[in-house]
């Protein structure tokens, strides 16, 4: 068991702060001072318990749209950079900054890296505008990363 200093409010008891039993000195679970109340280990800070009943968690908070797209961009960008680094490029601007290469290897793998990048961005933001739109479900991030195109260097190595 654990100790918590609860709110009430018309039978509705929210843990404002919750503590191990040996965090509070002569502290009796039968006997509870005002404001404090026994609950269960692994109970935390939010949780509620209506009429008495089970503590629970609180709803999980919405993701606003601006969270989502930023994870899901960020995992986009992450992706292309991984798949540069698989050549020795610090990331997919590194690597599409040797578009006007004199050394033909690397000015090929520029061109298809900055080919690679733009299609991958399109798709991204056509998804993601196209869920937002209501056209679609939003994807989950596996599944927005798999509708995106596969990264392939020329010669067969994948992402």
């Amino acid at each position: 068991m654990r100790y918590a200093r609860i709110t009430e409010k018309e039978g509705t008891r929210t843990a404002a702060r919750v503590l191990p039993m040996a965090s509070v000195p002569h502290w009796d679970p039968e006997n509870p001072a005002p404001g404090t109340a026994a609950v269960p280990d692994g109970t935390r800070a939010g949780w509620v318990s209506v009429d008495g009943g089970d503590w629970i968690p609180p709803a999980p908070r919405p993701v606003s749209l601006e969270e989502l797209q930023k994870k899901y961009t960020g995992a986009v960008q992450h992706r292309l950079d991984a798949f540069a680094r698989t050549r020795g490029y610090d990331g997919i601007l590194s690597a599409c900054s040797y578009a006007t290469s004199a050394v033909p290897q690397f000015a090929g793998e520029a061109a298809y890296c900055v080919s690679a990048r733009d299609l991958t961005w399109a798709k991204c933001y056509e998804i993601l505008a196209d869920a937002l739109a209501g056209g679609r479900e939003i994807p989950t991030l596996e599944g927005l990363m798999a509708e995106l195109p596969v990264l392939e260097w020329p010669g067969g190595d994948t992402e």
